[in-house]
């Protein structure tokens, strides 16, 4: 699958980046208690980060809404590859 411009600033992101937004991302986005001070803690920081990064992105660049959605995506592809539980 090719690349197309929307989504070309994020085609290869630093694995390092990627593995520690992934942690932010399951630390709100699956929390127990999505409503409790380390959910939110979680979130603030995965958007700090995010929003660093896109900043810091060279022209031409993704919407923010679309560049936020693809990082959600490899946060995701990340957590599934790495998850402890296997599939049935």
């Amino acid at each position: 699958m090719s690349t197309t411009p929307r989504d070309a600033q994020i085609a290869i992101p630093p694995q390092e980046l990627i593995v520690n937004l992934a942690k932010l991302y399951d630390r709100f986005a699956h929390a127990l208690d999505p409503f409790s001070a380390e959910a939110d803690e979680a979130e603030q920081a995965f958007s700090r980060e995010l929003s660093v990064w896109y900043d810091n992105s060279p022209a031409p660049k993704p919407s923010f809404v679309e560049f936020r959605k693809g990082v959600i995506a490899r946060c995701r592809k990340h957590l599934i590859a790495t998850s402890k539980w296997s599939s049935p």
